[in-house]
Formats: structure tokens, sequence, C-alpha cells
């Protein structure tokens, strides 16, 4: 099994690209947003996007907690959040580092019929 190397996340990154599917159908959208990855295990993240037709959404989110690399999976534990972000749960998340500084996070298990993918530019690496 391969895996990220440890450290590999550690940084900080800014959205470049989001791709949302419902139900398998594309959904446009724009967003932008922050994720910090530290050495010492924590995450955070804001996010801002807006889904157009047939959502209509336009919201802010965020969270923080901790986080872990199994295999080649980021494994966030929020500990405070916005909604629908609960303390306690794990979010799951396929990350593929298409090179050192840009990132890849996917769903594993997508919720609701909704597919998020997200592209990140490390900025600095913390």
């Amino acid at each position: 099994m391969s895996g990220l190397p440890q450290g590999a996340l550690v940084g900080f990154w800014e959205l470049t690209g989001s791709s949302v599917h419902r139900r398998s159908r594309r959904v446009p959208a724009a967003g932008s947003g922050t994720l910090v990855y530290t050495a010492a295990g924590t995450v955070t993240t804001v996010m801002e996007l807006h889904l157009e037709r047939p959502l209509r959404l336009g919201r802010t989110f965020a969270y923080t907690g901790l986080f872990r690399v199994e295999g080649d999976e980021a494994v966030h534990r929020v500990g405070i959040g916005t909604w629908p972000f609960r303390p306690g749960q794990e979010l799951r998340r396929r990350a593929t580092l298409v090179d050192p500084d840009h990132l890849v996070l996917e769903p594993l298990h997508p919720g609701h019929g909704l597919s998020l993918s997200l592209t990140w530019r490390r900025t600095d690496t913390g």
C-alpha cells in the first residue's frame, strides 16, 4: 500500500479549484479558502463555497481539530466547526499530492449524494 510521506501535508494551503457533483451530475461551483496542517497534528480550514443551480448555496464552512495520515488518506477529526461538521466527526479524504505543492482531497464516502473534490496549492511550508 502506498502512502503519503510523513509530514507531507504540513503547511499553509490555498484553495485553487473545486469540483462538485450531486448524484453524478456536475454542479457549477466557485470557492476560496485556506487549509493549515501543523507538525503537531492539527488541521484548520475555512472555506467559502458558492454552488449554482440546482443547489444555490453560498456558505462559509470552517472546522479545526486533529489530523493523521493513513496510507493515502488524510483523516480529519473535528474538534469544533460550523454546520455540517460535528465535534468528534471523522472526515476521511483521499489525499493525492500531484507534486509537493499541489494537493487534491476527495471524499471517500460522499454524503447525501454530494461529492466535493478540492485542489489546494501550498503557499508556505509552515
